[in-house]
């Protein structure tokens, strides 16, 4: 069986300080991550192509920290709600271009989901109301050595999410989540839920 480090005794290189967005540019981008999260469950947007967990989740960031102009909207076929979009930065144009994600040695473009948890968030609680929509929320199951880390997005009433390769986009409020196999409940009592995760590059 794999075997991990204890995630809480990690902390990975320091996470660059001119990606940290301010107060009103980490309000705007949960905003906008939800949003585009819980508009793929109206229809999946056809420029949505690494089709796993982790690949969503990316999708959604990368997305919510563009520019919203009339080029995205018709692109990504995006019908939800509008708000103002990041101010200090919009993805690809970062102060390191496409590479904002830490795998411990480096930015890079893409992660996988233990680096992701690793490298690139920081643990907040295993109760939600601690936690912010937005944030993400972690489980691990290493009787699946090949996708042993799974990631939902909490959106603040329920959580969006991609079932892996081959599956599908799913939302699931909380009380129907704690209805599941204990091992997909997000409470402490079960061993496979790692907790609720904030992306290092929000303030708030």
């Amino acid at each position: 069986m794999v075997t991990y480090p204890v995630l809480s005794s990690i902390t990975g290189i320091n996470y660059p300080k001119n990606l940290m967005l301010n107060a009103q540019d980490s309000i705007n981008f949960r905003a906008w991550f939800v949003a585009i999260a819980l508009d793929n469950i109206v229809k999946e947007h056809p420029t949505f192509k690494t089709k796993d967990c982790s690949g969503f989740i990316f999708y959604c960031l990368k997305e919510a920290l563009k520019k919203h102009d009339k080029s995205w909207f018709s692109k990504t076929g995006y019908g939800g709600p509008i708000f103002e979009d990041v101010k200090k930065y919009n993805y690809p144009n970062t102060p390191y271009g496409i590479n904002i994600f830490s795998n411990g040695d480096k930015l890079v473009s893409y992660v996988n989901a233990y680096n992701l948890i690793t490298y690139n968030t920081d643990f907040i609680s295993y109760d939600r109301f601690h936690a912010k929509p937005g944030d993400l929320v972690f489980f691990l199951h290493p009787q699946d050595p090949e996708y042993p880390f799974h990631v939902m997005i909490y959106t603040g009433k329920g959580y969006v999410y991609h079932t892996g390769p081959d599956g599908q986009l799913r939302y699931v409020s909380y009380e129907n989540l704690m209805l599941t196999d204990i091992a997909w409940r997000p409470i402490k009592l079960n061993p496979n839920f790692l907790g609720y995760y904030r992306l290092k590059f929000l303030s708030d």
